[in-house]
């Protein structure tokens, strides 16, 4: 079978329209009685890159068959599969299934599988894992065992192409197979600071350190071989040079068992955070079409030297200075942004897999010039992710209570060209077992600045409210007037940090949020849903009913806390009911907790008792409401507001708890915004100490704004609550930030510590975490190395 590509000028007129390829799905090879060579794959892996294998099955008729742990039993890939099959507990005796390679050959040979698909992570670049799958006579999508063994591991891979190809220019380091600490050593001077320590036997940033200073290697390369080991199952470590200005540029080739290898040309990978990529593009906006081409060439060697099959990427890094490359290593499996070389190239990747495996020929495809697929507009991938760049990058887990892509809201003419891959839906559950990665945004255009702009736009209208994400984050990163400028390097995020996890589309964020604050109010005293209005006491009352009138207190008030600014409450009161479709005035109060404290303790220079605490702060909030119309001392900034509620859907997290989804239209002054809003059902509005949750995502500001909201009788007794956990805070006991494994304990009991000295080291969602002493005294703890701890357990004290 031969299937001709479209032609495509090599480069279009600027009156010429680019056309995006057409991607290209090709057809499987039949055996002798006419039916295709794979019927039944199965897809070793879970979640997004489960979900785009199940795509490229459908297209091929193929039966897919996903494996899932237990927490994974209602994910996306699970109820997208034609077949989905429990593999067991996450954490049992044997260890993560999904790492189990004999518990995988057992459930693939018994459900009649013809080849299994690995995905990336995982057994993915197993050599073993390869060779066990074949010698059971089933078909493993990547290339061979002994492909994967010498170019699957840094060391190796550099070992090799030194003897057989040593024209490949590689950066200065050490492959070798000593691991000693003082071996390491030694190499590190002949290298010359900075060094870079890298897992000899993975990537995606595991096991990766710069160290800049002798003194510093040793910790370094301890914690390295440690996450190398836990990661990829190797603690073998090689040094490289550390060049300071960095690309970080790849080729994706593509072998098949004949002894072809091409090119699907370069993407672009040096937008990373903790030496794991988060923006790609391709192609590189950087490469001159002759150092591109030199590349390809240089890929496509390294390919041949042991017949490559299947699909692979050879990484290079780039000193942007001199424009050198140097060979890094090669992924010997489907990488995570491989969707971008696809709508460049106009080719099903995963499709390609599936035909080389079932023993195709890449030059009757008739696709392939000299080696290289044509190329054409450009394309850019977001990685959206649970964490917190705040907080460097710390991983978020917990429930998506909504989820929403772009390409839902947005026009279609507007959408055209957007990829989505993810493995979650609202309702999925981030967990502490797997990676942070949410989903995968991929847009085309025609020209990088398009492909900017569309990305911006795709990430600001896309719903992800329950989780912490980067998705701000990476709209700063696109929008920033470095991004615009091809020169960036892997350097980019780390020396921006500051800049970027600013609101890319206001100055004035903080404000924006506080003039917000009505909403969560508005939406609870304007919308009246059967589903809560039934359970409400006094449900037979009229709207805005008060007694005792004269009372100064008695006003129609709300209070409202936002999460990420603690050191403010705000009180929200609305001065008179309004007929349906008039507009309302709410007057705002933000009150700072330091002025209320400091109000507190002004008659006294003893410590104030809790108790008493407590009903001072109570006292205080109480005179501002008391006072919001003479203007005494509360001077409320009063706007004019509309609410336009267009949808309202519900999501039943659990039968203890559900959602209100709302589509809707907010006006504060005149200044009309579209927000999707997320609120918690309030069973009882006059739950002790409760609060009502409310997420509202606004597109114009590309992210979600959490408010915590309170009745005054509920927020009066949500002052206790505070204060015991002030006095909890003063203990010097840090506690686990989330569930987490601690991998380290550093310190020995009684120890002396001292500030900002590592005592702990926890590991959560595939990432490490340094528990720090926020004091100096003498350390003790109960946890010990390996043992599992829940979010808000006590690590240790300092005493």
């Amino acid at each position: 079978m031969t299937q001709m590509y479209p032609k495509v000028p090599s480069r279009p007129q600027a009156s010429t329209p680019i056309q995006k390829l057409p991607q290209i799905t090709f057809d499987q090879l039949h055996d002798a009685s006419g039916r295709p060579m794979i019927k039944r794959l199965m897809i070793a892996n879970r979640g997004e890159i489960a979900c785009r294998v199940i795509s490229t099955c459908r297209k091929l008729n193929i039966t897919s068959i996903a494996v899932y742990s237990d927490p994974d039993a209602q994910s996306l890939h699970v109820k997208q599969a034609d077949q989905s099959i429990r593999l067991g507990a996450i954490d049992g005796p044997e260890g993560n299934p999904h790492q189990n390679i004999k518990l995988l050959i057992k459930t693939a040979l018994a459900h009649n599988v013809d080849a299994i698909h690995p995905g990336y992570g995982y057994l993915s670049e197993n050599a073993e894992f390869s060779r066990q799958v074949q010698d059971a006579g089933i078909i493993f999508l990547g290339p061979s065992p002994t492909s994967m063994a010498v170019l699957g591991d840094k060391r190796s891979a550099k070992q090799y192409l030194l003897k057989h190809a040593p024209e490949i220019p590689l950066i200065p380091g050490y492959n070798g197979p000593e691991q000693t600490v003082d071996r390491l050593l030694m190499e590190s001077d002949r290298i010359g600071f900075p060094i870079l320590i890298k897992a000899s036997a993975g990537g995606g940033g595991k096991g990766m350190r710069i160290v800049r200073q002798r003194e510093h290697l040793r910790d370094e390369l301890e914690r390295a071989q440690s996450e190398a080991q836990r990661s990829f199952g190797s603690s073998d470590c090689i040094l490289e040079r550390y060049i300071q200005r960095s690309k970080h540029v790849e080729i994706q080739i593509l072998g098949d068992g004949h002894g072809t290898v091409v090119s699907l040309m370069d993407r672009e990978c040096s937008i990373q955070r903790r030496h794991q990529k988060v923006i790609e593009e391709a192609p590189s906006p950087w490469l001159k079409p002759a150092l591109r081409q030199k590349m390809s060439a240089t890929a496509i060697a390294i390919g041949k030297l042991l017949g490559y099959e299947s699909a692979g990427t050879v990484e290079f890094i780039i000193d942007v200075d001199t424009a050198e490359f140097f060979f890094l290593e090669v992924n010997t499996r489907i990488q995570v942004e491989h969707p971008i070389t696809e709508e460049t190239t106009g080719v099903d990747i995963v499709g390609l897999q599936i035909f080389v495996a079932g023993g195709g020929r890449l030059d009757d495809l008739g696709y392939f010039h000299n080696g290289n697929s044509p190329q054409v507009g450009h394309a850019i991938e977001c990685r959206l992710c649970a964490e917190d760049p705040s907080r460097d990058f710390m991983p978020d887990l917990g429930v998506v209570r909504q989820w929403k892509p772009a390409s839902e809201i947005l026009p279609s003419a507007q959408t055209q060209d957007v990829r989505f891959e993810t493995g979650i839906a609202t309702g999925s559950q981030v967990s502490i077992y797997f990676d942070s990665l949410i989903a995968k945004i991929v847009v085309w255009a025609p020209t990088r600045s398009h492909a900017i702009e569309k990305m911006a736009r795709m990430l600001a209208y896309t719903v992800c409210i329950g989780v912490r994400s980067n998705q701000s984050f990476l709209q700063s990163c696109l929008l920033h007037p470095d991004f615009q400028n091809p020169d960036y390097s892997t350097n980019f995020i780390p020396d921006l940090l500051p800049t970027l996890i600013q609101n890319p589309y206001v100055d004035n964020f903080v404000q924006i949020q506080e003039s917000l604050s009505f909403l969560p109010s508005m939406v609870r005293r304007e919308i009246n849903l059967p589903a809560t209005r039934s359970r409400q006491p006094f449900r037979n009352l009229p709207r805005n009913f008060r007694n005792q009138k004269a009372d100064p207190a008695n006003v129609q008030v709300d209070v409202v806390q936002i999460p990420t600014q603690p050191d403010k409450t705000i009180i929200v009161e609305w001065p008179f009911s309004r007929t349906a479709g008039d507009s309302r005035l709410v007057n705002i109060l933000s009150i700072s907790k330091a002025e209320a404290r400091k109000s507190v303790e002004r008659d006294s220079k003893m410590e104030v008792k809790p108790s008493v605490q407590l009903a001072q702060s109570y006292n205080e909030i109480s005179s501002h409401v008391r006072q919001l119309h003479n203007h005494g001392r509360s001077r409320p900034k009063s706007h004019r507001v509309t609410l336009d509620i267009q949808t309202t859907d519900v999501f039943e997290e659990s039968a203890a708890r559900s959602w209100h989804l709302h589509d809707l239209y907010v006006s504060i002054d005149f200044q009309r915004y579209r927000v999707f809003a997320v609120n918690e059902v309030s069973l009882a509005n006059t739950d002790v100490g409760s609060h009502q949750r409310f997420f509202a995502h606004v597109p114009a500001l590309g992210t979600y704004i959490e408010y915590n909201l309170f009745s005054l009788l509920t927020y009066g007794e949500s002052l206790r609550q505070d204060v015991d956990a002030t006095a909890a805070a003063s203990d010097k006991s840090p506690k686990a930030p989330m569930p987490c494994k601690v991998l380290t304990v550093v310190k020995k009991d009684g120890d002396k510590v001292k500030v900002g000295e590592i005592a702990v080291v926890v590991e959560s969602m595939k990432m490490e975490m340094n528990i720090l002493a926020a004091a100096e005294g003498v350390f003790n703890t109960n946890v010990t190395k390996g043992q599992a701890v829940e979010e808000g357990a006590v690590l240790f004290t300092v005493s």
